[in-house]
């Protein structure tokens, strides 16, 4: 709460609206109140804590978060209600979230009570990507969950198996072992399928020594974790084997040499001018990693325009890979918390190419 009265004072504002209408902003919406419903508005000024929701989460606001309650009735317009509250708690100007509300809600808003609107979107993104304890246990927990899951599929990998199988298979394993839900659409892709960074689970069949890539993640109590190994059925070949070693050594370079105060685009360079000199520079397309949190791709990030400085206590992935069209693709991803002094890597998994 500290955080977000100097925010107010930084800005010179009066409140902070939040508004999340079918999950249109449930990280910032979570993040002020504790509140993980699909539908709020959420007001914060220094002396008042306003909630409002409608019938379906009125129970769960008591057990989520201790903001005062607004009822919002299906009779009402939702915009009226939220102007008179800022109304009564005469606030002359307001910080929202310009990315995250609609054109047509925030014009309703300037023409209904003609207040100071200023955006605060990257400011909270700021404070989003600083991590306290709470947030970075509730991360391991997360990390944990799909690391023992991962474990457990590993045991049902047969050849024959399609991708959509092993991606469901553990899925219900982080779901048993306690996740909300998984952070995002599981992928697995096999063989020529790899070369695809983002190729989620098909149904295709695993078929013998195809590299297999298996980017999954778990959420607990709002928080996600993300990571990336590859198996293989049986011996992979030598230049699988070689292009993993370049992926792995590449990581490397970036967790070895990560810390605080440097930028994005310098700890981007660490791994992709190793690939570069290895000559695969040209199949290494996407940026080395982005931050996690309450969103699966949060601020800060490891990219090759990101000029930002890291700060210290923010959760980061790691994740160079290698994409081979038309052959195979190869992507090691682990979580790491950025330090004064380096980082600690979060994740445990080996990083070696599980041979069944």
């Amino acid at each position: 709460m500290e955080k977000l009265n100097n925010l107010l004072n930084e800005k010179n504002i009066d409140a902070l609206l939040v508004i999340n209408i079918e999950n249109s902003n449930n990280a910032t919406t979570r993040f002020i109140s504790g509140f993980s419903g699909s539908f709020s508005v959420v007001l914060f000024t220094k002396d008042r804590r306003i909630i409002i929701t409608d019938s379906r989460y009125w129970e769960q606001v008591k057990l989520e978060t201790e903001f005062d309650l607004i009822k919002f009735q299906g009779s009402q317009k939702l915009i009226n209600l939220v102007v008179e509250t800022l109304r009564k708690l005469d606030v002359k100007s307001v910080g929202i979230e310009k990315s995250k509300i609609s054109l047509a809600l925030f014009e309703s808003l300037k023409e209904s009570l003609d207040i100071n609107y200023v955006d605060v979107t990257n400011e909270l993104l700021n404070l989003r990507a600083v991590k306290n304890e709470i947030e970075i246990e509730k991360i391991r927990k997360a990390i944990y969950i799909a690391e023992e899951a991962f474990k457990m599929t590993l045991e049902i990998i047969k050849p024959g198996i399609t991708e959509k199988e092993v991606a469901a298979y553990l899925e219900y394993q982080m779901k048993l072992l306690g996740a909300d839900k998984i952070a995002f659409e599981t992928i697995v892709a096999s063989g020529w399928r790899g070369a695809l960074p983002h190729g989620i689970a098909s149904e295709k069949k695993i078929e013998k020594g195809e590299p297999v890539v298996v980017d999954w993640g778990a959420i607990y109590k709002g928080y996600v974790s993300d990571l990336t190994r590859v198996f293989c059925i049986g011996e992979p070949d030598e230049k699988v084997k070689e292009i993993h070693k370049i992926v792995i050594e590449a990581q490397e370079r970036a967790i070895n040499g990560v810390k605080s105060g440097l930028t994005g685009a310098t700890v981007d360079n660490m791994a992709r001018e190793y690939i570069e000199k290895k000559g695969y520079g040209e199949y290494f397309g996407h940026s080395l990693g982005h931050g996690i949190g309450l969103e699966v791709h949060e601020e800060p990030r490891f990219g090759p325009t990101y000029k930002k400085v890291i700060p210290t206590n923010s959760v980061v992935t790691v994740e160079p890979g290698i994409y081979l069209p038309n052959e195979f693709g190869i992507r090691i991803e682990d979580d790491i918390l950025v330090t004064d002094n380096g980082c600690e890597v979060l994740s445990s998994l080996p990083r070696n190419i599980f041979v069944i």
